[in-house]
């Protein structure tokens, strides 16, 4: 894979600045741009300078390259800034099959099919606290806290506390760019509370629980210590608190922008099923991880060096012409939607993924039953930083006041 384009070309280079104001505003301008002037993989002197993979064919072979392309220290750019490696993401084989061992139970198709009613039965409770007024945030009073408590529960901690593991995680990932020292008091305070779950696990006795596991786990036939442990567990709060509301956010925001998309999910609710890949690779929340190259190599026609950055843009992928006709149209019924790359590829594929989809379908399955006219009610607003996570932070809508299911 190292090797795609034997003869270098001169080096490419763009500027981008994917935690800027100017990339939240317009993410896909700069790399249509790159791709028109024949230079998908250019480098950016930004945050220490890194190389931007933006098309299907570079960003698939370097998730698949672990041995050129690593995932220790960082999948940040700039490094996440966490004195110790989050778990598994930042690993690497074969280190990273043991780690993803001691959840992949959990996280099953199955294990997510079954938590299915479970999902549904928080979204229906959510939904009556707002249906009778006609109007809500549906992001914060919806797509929020659905999967936050989910993961909550899944490691049985205390889901009532679901708005402080949100605050925290959402100040670390997008204020960590501009505002560190912000973030950092976040992070703090967020091990602290990992750390406290996990002294009361211990004492209480582990049982069948997604964080039992953890605390079971292994690393080269060693038990996880307990930095390994805590790290493990902000990696479940990441997945739970800030990306599968991203998707979702996203892909309302669509939807209000686009109502004929509504009314083909109403009218064949069969759709959703087929379409949320598509809405996986039009509105990916995660814009791209990172990369340290281990070596000198040339890479699609470009000179890499031991010790350069690079990120993998998924999102990009995503829209590359090349592989998806017409890529920025939403088509439900697009027939290579599942070639997406929203979730990764290669080992370091999303753990969470089954449960992400079946959260993202359950709640798009209850907005369209319970709040079918919905329609933007006012100015969203996007989180100011989407170099790591696009998402929508506040969406208001309005729509047909409803019954509680709770009368």
């Amino acid at each position: 894979m190292t090797d795609t384009h034997p003869q270098s070309q001169p080096r490419a280079t763009i500027d981008l600045d994917h935690h800027s104001p100017k990339f939240r505003a317009d993410p896909f301008g700069p790399i249509h741009q790159m791709r028109e002037a024949g230079c998908p993989v250019a480098h950016s002197d930004h945050h220490g300078g890194f190389w931007a993979l933006m098309d299907y064919a570079s960003v698939f072979d370097a998730a698949r390259d672990d041995d050129l392309f690593n995932s220790y220290p960082s999948v940040g750019v700039p490094p996440s800034g966490m004195p110790f490696p989050i778990l598994p993401i930042e690993s690497d084989p074969p280190q990273t099959r043991e780690l993803r061992d001691v959840t992949l139970r959990q996280f099953s198709p199955g294990s997510a099919e079954a938590a299915r009613p479970m999902a549904t039965a928080i979204a229906d409770e959510l939904i009556d606290e707002f249906i009778e007024r006609g109007t809500c945030d549906i992001v914060a009073e919806f797509t929020t806290p659905l999967p936050a408590r989910m993961i909550l529960r899944l490691l049985e901690w205390d889901e009532s506390r679901y708005l402080d593991w949100v605050h925290w995680v959402h100040t670390l990932v997008h204020d960590r760019a501009q505002d560190p020292e912000k973030a950092g008091i976040a992070g703090m305070e967020l091990f602290g509370e990992i750390a406290k779950q996990l002294q009361e696990r211990r004492a209480a006795g582990l049982g069948d629980d997604l964080f039992s596991d953890i605390l079971r786990g292994t690393l080269d036939g060693q038990p996880l210590d307990d930095t390994q442990i805590t790290m493990y567990g902000f990696l479940m709060m990441l997945g739970g608190m800030d990306t599968t509301s991203g998707l979702t956010g996203n892909v309302l925001l669509r939807l209000c922008e686009q109502p004929e998309l509504r009314r083909q999910l109403i009218e064949d609710p069969s759709l959703l099923e087929k379409g949320t890949d598509e809405f996986l690779r039009h509105c990916t929340p995660v814009v791209g991880q990172a990369r340290t190259v281990s070596r000198d190599a040339n890479f699609h026609g470009q000179q890499l060096e031991q010790g350069d950055r690079a990120l993998l843009m998924w999102a990009a992928a995503n829209r590359d012409p090349a592989v998806f006709a017409d890529p920025d149209v939403m088509d439900l019924r697009r027939p290579n939607a599942r070639k997406h790359m929203s979730f990764g590829v290669g080992i370091h594929r999303c753990l969470g993924s089954h449960f992400a989809r079946m959260m993202f379908q359950v709640m798009l399955t209850q907005i369209m039953e319970r709040l079918p006219d919905f329609e933007l009610a006012g100015e969203y607003e996007r989180f100011p930083d989407a170099g790591e996570v696009n998402a929508v932070r506040r969406l208001p809508i309005k729509f047909t006041p409803g019954p509680s299911l709770r009368r």
